[in-house]
């Protein structure tokens, strides 16, 4: 199982890309059938900013981001012009290759499981905020809520733990 950190309101966590855990919960593969992948999603770019900067551990990753961004967005505005042609299955593999193609360079060894969860997370038609709340209850944790006293600006209630982990140790790429 691998980590990536995951700020999630402005609280870092860890987050763990275990293969196939909203696999049941987003359908992928109604996503394509129902051309949904036609729709262009609004979070799309600040998803791919967080976790670009996660898996990369680097601040300044918008030139990774808008290239990826732009592979997704001729995906989709040469889809459009051609709807008809091609299976759901096929307009799947060839989104998969294009972004991974994209991605690999900068991703490397976890370019496959970064196309894998930006597919989730376009299926899902959440905003970021709800696909991580989805996201950690599947996981079993309870997202963290922290209230404001009136007029006196602490914070109270509880505070979750947040373990200190290595998110990546040298052999987690599988790269030698």
């Amino acid at each position: 199982m691998d980590m990536m950190e995951l700020i999630f309101n402005g609280i870092t966590l860890v987050k763990f890309l275990e293969i196939g855990i909203l696999n049941d919960v987003f359908n992928v593969s109604r996503y394509w059938k129902s051309r949904k992948y036609l729709q262009s999603n609004q979070w799309l770019q600040s998803w791919l900013r967080r976790e670009i900067q996660a898996v990369m551990q680097e601040e300044d990753v918008e030139i990774v981001v808008h290239h990826i961004l732009g592979v997704v967005d001729s995906f989709l505005k040469r889809n459009k012009q051609r709807c008809q042609m091609g299976t759901p299955e096929t307009k799947e593999e060839d989104f998969k290759a294009l972004v991974s193609d994209a991605a690999r360079p900068f991703l490397m060894a976890r370019t496959d499981r970064f196309v894998n969860e930006m597919q989730l997370f376009l299926a899902s038609a959440l905003n970021i905020e709800a696909y991580d709340a989805v996201y950690m209850q599947r996981l079993g944790w309870n997202t963290p809520r922290v209230t404001m006293e009136s007029g006196e600006g602490e914070t109270s209630g509880q505070t979750p733990v947040i373990p200190y982990l290595h998110i990546f140790d040298e052999d987690s790429d599988g790269t030698d």
